[in-house]
């Protein structure tokens, strides 16, 4: 897991992680769809996970701070959906 706890430089724009961001896995009413809610610095950070798993593959966790971790934050974005408290990302290896 990538801990998120220091400031994040993406594209020349210093992105504080000590402040409030919005980064949220949502499953619809239905629960057939996920929505991802996030703002600039949700956004950032999610990037710096994929760019770190894309870099030395395998997986990362995201969770809430109720699940031990500080990269997704708790407050759901809609009422009408159920707020996850941990996604896995995960990278296969290419076949061939």
């Amino acid at each position: 897991m990538i801990c998120l706890n220091e400031n994040i430089h993406f594209e020349g724009e210093l992105v504080s992680t000590h402040d409030e961001k919005i980064l949220t896995f949502e499953l619809v009413k239905t629960g057939d769809a996920l929505d991802i809610h996030m703002d600039r610095q949700g956004l950032a950070e999610l990037i710096q996970v994929c760019k770190h798993l894309y870099e030395r593959g395998g997986h990362e966790h995201l969770m809430t701070a109720s699940w031990g971790g500080n990269e997704l934050t708790e407050q759901p974005q809609s009422e009408s959906s159920k707020l996850l408290n941990k996604v896995t990302l995960h990278l296969w290896a290419e076949n061939g």
